[in-house]
């Protein structure tokens, strides 16, 4: 006969048996949270002996540091520290709370008191929680008091009094969730049990599995999918995994300062699998069979769904190690390791399930099943018969679509991942245009040459959107220019608002032909956003300034501001000779010398060079006809008779050296007149935006001052040195 009103004398009877585990969790708190306090208290308390009167600047600071370093000690160091004792002490009250159920002689009647089932659930559960909170609540709470005392001696106000106890509520809050949620998963993991053993196997796969199925699609689709962009939600995973959830709770505990709205979705989430876990251990408690104990798992759904899980995982793990081990030579391997990996890890389950060696194949049918479609999705991903990256929507289907910032085309570096990314505030609708886009893009090889990978985002009509890197060329331009020229993406990647200066305290001014740098912290704010203004006003008017680079580079302006997202960037604006309203505003802010070009009177000599690892012996028609593909200059017909083939006279190791070290062929110039044509052609800065996609790239010119000073900060763009000068390669010695 059993009776609900044992209740309390269950529980009081439960909690004399704990003893241990009570003590244990009172010396872990003592020392993790009341100890650690004292400590960081004996290093901090000097500053509260200060005097009051003539506090100097620094005495002052340190006081206002030590309030805020005392607040932020229970917000961050208690919820790392106490989360870690929290999450272990769920673990061990969960699996020894109800150690009595691994045994053969369990029955209803617990210690001589008839009681039910549910009721000694009740008791166990409720005194598992209790062992760890109680503690912890004792040593917490005065320690909370001693920090209110110590704030009260620096003299802090009553609203960092409350910011204080406010940080110690949400700790608490999260300490209390990430244990019920742990502890409701052991809880769990006992109940379908009848040993520690099949406990431990059943907590790690429930505990991680879903999370590690999820982290090797991901790996594959890294590794098979060309185009893939990662636009995943990362911030949902944890969710399905409740040891790596409680975890990931207490960081955004920890920073909740910064995003505090994803630490309250995360820890209610969380409240709610912790109570859906909790109920499930309590109905697996009731419907357990006495003669489960000592023996393995025998609940036939949940031990289908680890098999499924585990199974799931070595096998696409097996194939994953076995492919990379070979560097994916053939799908032998990979067929090898998700078959070897699959069948161990199943039959181990097989055998920690029953208890028993010779039940490795004692689910043959389930094996293979597991196994079969495991192999259809590493097919699937090694040969993507989803057509995942050739996939192209019709074109009526087609909405919008927006890009990112490819290849560092934009002043500044803009996270994809932010709102305020050209991909997301793009709305481009030329149905021609961006389906002639798509359609180049999905044709296009993703190892054919030197392309840039562009982020996009296709929206449908039907209001799904979807993400891929694309990858395109030099042959591409025509494509990609309506894209990158729009006025969505020039705002988004290159405009600045003049609402960016607000906690802009420098800038730099740096003049490009002779590499003379302007530091400057006493500015007027209106002059930075008069600048702003004339930039934003070019850009937009001539979009090709921005991204060819026309015209000659006269200047570079850098300045660190805070972005629409609120993140703090570093913004590089080149200002070129075709840029009027820029230079103008520039020179009006009193800074005309340095947009001023260079005059040809400045320049003694103009170096023309052929690049290292060239032979001595090299005949003039050698020379030239290197100096026509080092400066891309094409044939220019009957004057070239001296032309050979330079294929046969550079190796490619010769080719691969061309940017670096020193030169042995250079043609000096220094007549006035040609100098003067020369600097006509030189650009004071190396592109660095649109470079071989928008343009053929550039050759650094050493050029020689009146006082003898060499500069290598001059660009000369391929393809534009007139033939002349090509031919005095064949002159030179």
């Amino acid at each position: 006969m059993t009776s609900k009103r044992f209740f309390f004398k269950v529980l009081r009877e439960d909690m004399r048996h704990k003893t241990w585990m009570l003590a244990l969790s009172a010396l872990s708190s003592f020392l993790m949270i009341m100890v650690v306090w004292l400590i960081w208290w004996s290093n901090q308390r000097g500053i509260a002996e200060t005097v009051e009167n003539g506090l100097s600047r620094f005495e002052a600071d340190s006081r206002a540091f030590a309030v805020r370093e005392t607040i932020s000690f229970f917000g961050e160091f208690v919820t790392i520290m106490g989360g870690t004792v929290a999450i272990f002490g769920a673990v061990i009250t969960g699996l020894f709370g109800f150690r009595y159920v691994f045994h053969k002689n369990m029955a209803d009647v617990y210690h001589s008191l008839p009681v039910k089932r549910g009721t000694l659930f009740a008791a166990g559960a409720l005194n598992g929680f209790l062992i760890w909170f109680v503690p912890f609540l004792v040593f917490f709470l005065p320690t909370v008091a001693l920090a209110a005392g110590f704030l009260n001696s620096l003299g802090a106000s009553g609203e960092f009094m409350g910011a204080l106890a406010g940080t110690a509520a949400l700790t608490v809050a999260a300490l209390v969730t990430a244990f019920l949620l742990v502890y409701g998963l052991t809880l769990t993991a006992v109940m379908l049990s009848g040993n520690i053993l099949n406990t431990l196997v059943n907590m790690g796969i429930l505990g991680f599995g879903a999370i590690s199925v999820y982290g090797l699609v991901y790996a594959f689709f890294l590794n098979y999918m060309d185009r893939f962009l990662d636009f995943w939600d990362w911030n949902r995973i944890p969710y399905a995994s409740p040891l790596f959830s409680a975890p990931v709770l207490l960081y955004r505990r920890a920073v909740t300062a910064q995003d505090p709205g994803a630490f309250f979705m995360s820890m209610a989430v969380n409240l709610c699998l912790a109570a859906a876990l909790l109920a499930c251990a309590w109905r697996l408690y009731r419907h357990r069979a006495s003669e489960l104990a000592e023996r393995g798992t025998k609940n036939r759904a949940a031990m289908a769904l680890m098999r499924i899980v585990a199974g799931t995982v070595a096998g696409m793990g097996g194939w994953f190690l076995f492919m990379a081990f070979t560097n994916d030579q053939t799908v032998l391997w990979g067929i090898f390791g998700l078959a070897f990996g699959g069948i161990l890890c199943l039959g181990v389950l097989d055998i920690i399930f029953a208890m028993d060696f010779k039940a490795f194949f004692a689910h043959k049918c389930q094996m293979g099943a597991v196994l079969g479609a495991v192999l259809l999705v590493c097919f699937g991903f090694c040969w993507d018969w989803a057509g995942y990256d050739d996939y192209l929507p019709k074109k009526e289907n087609i909405a919008e679509i927006g890009i990112g910032a490819a290849g560092g085309f934009s002043n500044r570096y803009i996270d994809d991942d932010s709102g305020y990314s050209p991909l997301h505030t793009m709305h481009f609708q030329d149905a021609d245009a961006l389906y002639a886009y798509l359609e180049k893009a999905v044709a296009n090889d993703t190892d054919s040459g030197w392309q840039i990978a562009v982020p996009t985002k296709v929206t449908l009509k039907n209001g799904r959107s979807y993400y891929r890197q694309y990858y395109m060329g030099r042959n591409d331009v025509e494509l990609l220019w309506p894209l990158f020229s729009s006025e969505e993406y020039l705002r988004a990647a290159f405009c600045l608002d003049p609402e960016m200066l607000r906690d802009c305290k420098e800038f730099s001014l740096q003049r490009l032909g002779n590499g003379e740098k302007l530091r400057r912290t006493d500015f007027a704010r209106g002059m930075l956003e008069g600048i702003m203004e004339a930039y934003n006003q070019d850009v937009l008017e001539d979009p090709e300034g921005a991204f060819w680079g026309e015209g000659r580079r006269l200047a570079c302006m850098a300045f660190v501001i805070t972005d629409k997202s609120g993140s703090r960037v570093s913004v590089s604006i080149n200002v070129s000779d075709t840029m009027e309203r820029t230079v103008e505003a520039l020179r009006n802010a009193g800074f005309g010398e340095w947009v001023s070009v260079i005059a040809p009177a400045e320049l003694t000599s103009v170096m023309l060079e052929l690049p290292v690892g060239l032979e001595e012996d090299l005949s003039a028609g050698q020379r030239i006809s290197i100096a026509r593909e080092y400066y891309g200059v094409p044939e220019a017909g009957t004057e070239d008779a001296l032309h050979e083939d330079a294929e046969s006279i550079v190796s490619a190791e010769t080719r691969e050296d061309w940017e670096y070290g020193a030169r042995r062929y250079a043609v000096e110039i220094t007549d006035p007149a040609q100098i003067a044509e020369l600097l006509e052609l030189l650009d004071y800065a190396e592109p660095s935006r649109g470079e071989r996609l928008f343009q053929e790239g550039c050759i650094e010119i050493p050029c020689t001052d009146k006082e003898g000073n060499q500069y290598q900060r001059f660009y000369l763009k391929k393809g534009v040195l007139p033939e002349k000068y090509i031919l005095m390669f064949g002159e030179s010695s």
